[in-house]
């Protein structure tokens, strides 16, 4: 825990060891992601070599069920999956207007997207929010492994400075009697309070902090608050950084993919089938100075005693592995929060065709996102608000106004169910129009559903003769008051 900027002191190292553990977290987690498991999960399978003398000749990372992305992914597409309805006042509101150029600027959708998928993988994502070079507000993304969190330390809960900081290298000289290219490493650092960045720029020796290289001091952000917004998905009154959804599912998984890997290597080992016989059937091949099987000829046997020329069968006996691999997706169904729906590789809940039922088969995952939502909900808005104060085409002051946003839940709708539904609370009654359904259904333009619906109106016309009278009544009718009113003139 950081409460002050001393480890930003020369000589003090980087970084610090405070931040060592949630540095190689996020790393060994960015590693799962992109299915780098065999460099995760190599400790963890050293502990089959004490059962097996000869793990490295048997069992290989051949399979790599990467569950973590899929968990990451879904959760991010039942937050995202269908793009929330950010709204402030009416639509051609300046308020509307300010969120939608917030919005077009920023691609908020997709940062919010892998802001998701960060908060799956590291349990932190962090929101910055600054002026770009043509004088629009912009919310944009970092990586959590550049962010340093100071706090005080009576109340962890409040921030004294957000930190950005990152190593980069400078190639130098290239060194020909060594035949090396020479690098000079340098730390630069954001420290952010209410209103301000103080921006240093440090030479590192090693992994120490050696001197300060450039530093600028007391920069506006032309914010009224800090211009960095953590998000964090599980967090306790103990900790500072959130939890992240990979750590209580690894062994899980690191389980399932020695299993499937076993499983692998036993059917490849086997696939090339044996055969066994007399050696009569062998013939001697002066070129290899080796015997090979002479297949396609006969051989004669005498007696039912002489062996004959045959496959070896193989009974593999693989259902207790099989079985311990399908317990152990129930479990990582149950631990990961993601249900049994998410993990169904045998479709057997794909007859599902109920809205209703689906969302009853993803009530874990579903309250699970919803509980990542809330923070987001929350660091959202106040981003928005922030970026609004940075000025730029079409950005106002939203301090002062309310913004709501609007979730959708990332699943597709059951246009059937709904249908029912509001036949029977309307009690049978429409609730749209024929040229609303033509529109939306065929995906029609307001000219084209029109036409669709005068071409449906006359083919009834033509088919119903009692259609043809009822208008010639109603001309008729018509005739007669026009007459009427000449008559009074």
């Amino acid at each position: 825990m950081l409460t002050s900027l001393d480890f930003l002191k020369v000589g003090q190292q980087f970084p610090p060891t405070t931040e060592k553990h949630r540095l190689d977290k996020y790393h060994k987690n960015k590693l799962i992601f992109e299915n780098q498991h065999e460099r995760v999960y190599e400790e963890s399978f050293k502990r089959i070599s004490r059962v097996i003398g000869n793990f490295q000749d048997i069992v290989s990372y051949v399979v790599v069920a990467n569950f973590q992305k899929l968990m990451s992914v879904k959760i991010a597409d039942f937050m995202f999956g269908e793009e929330p309805i950010i709204s402030c006042g009416d639509d051609d509101s300046k308020e509307q207007i300010a969120i939608d150029a917030i919005k077009e600027n920023s691609e908020l959708m997709n940062t919010c997207y892998s802001l998701a998928i960060d908060l799956s993988r590291y349990g932190d994502g962090v929101l910055n929010i600054y002026k770009d070079d043509e004088g629009k507000g912009i919310i944009d993304i970092t990586q959590p492994s550049f962010y340093f969190k100071v706090v005080d330390p009576q109340n962890i809960k409040k921030v004294k400075y957000h930190i950005l900081a990152h190593k980069y290298k400078v190639e130098k000289e290239y060194n020909s009697f060594t035949r090396k290219q020479n690098y000079e490493e340098f730390l630069y650092v954001e420290i952010h309070t209410k209103g301000y960045i103080d921006k240093y720029t440090y030479k590192l020796k090693g992994d120490s902090i050696y001197k300060v290289e450039d530093k600028e001091l007391g920069i506006p952000t032309g914010l009224d608050d800090f211009a960095i917004i953590p998000v964090h998905n599980l967090l306790t009154s103990d900790r500072i950084y959130g939890i992240d959804d990979y750590s209580d599912v690894d062994s899980i998984i690191s389980e399932i993919e020695v299993r499937l890997s076993q499983i692998s290597k036993i059917l490849d080992k086997h696939a090339e089938p044996s055969m066994q016989g007399p050696s009569s059937a062998l013939e001697y091949d002066t070129s290899t100075r080796s015997y090979k099987l002479k297949v396609g000829n006969y051989f004669s046997r005498d007696s039912t005693e002489d062996p004959a020329v045959e496959y070896i069968t193989w009974n593999a006996q693989l259902e207790a592995n099989f079985k311990q691999v399908e317990k152990l997706i129930n479990i990582l169904a149950v631990i990961s929060e993601m249900g049994s729906a998410i993990f169904d590789f045998d479709n057997k809940l794909g007859t599902a065709a109920s809205g209703t039922a689906l969302k009853r088969m993803l009530i874990s995952p579903l309250a699970k996102t919803k509980r990542v939502r809330n923070n987001v909900d929350i660091a959202l808005k106040k981003a928005i608000k922030l970026c609004s104060q940075l000025g730029g085409e079409n950005i106002v002051d939203l301090s002062k106004e309310k913004i709501n946003i609007f979730w959708q839940d990332g699943l597709p709708n059951d246009d059937l169910e709904e249908a029912n539904i509001m036949n029977i609370r309307t009690g049978g009654k429409a609730t749209i129009s024929q040229y609303s359904a033509i529109k939306r259904l065929d995906n029609l333009t307001d000219e084209d559903a029109q036409s669709e619906l005068d071409a449906i109106q006359a083919e009834e016309s033509v088919s119903n003769p009692m259609n043809n009278l009822n208008a010639f009544n109603d001309l008729d009718n018509q005739n007669s008051d026009d007459e009427g009113e000449e008559n009074e003139e």
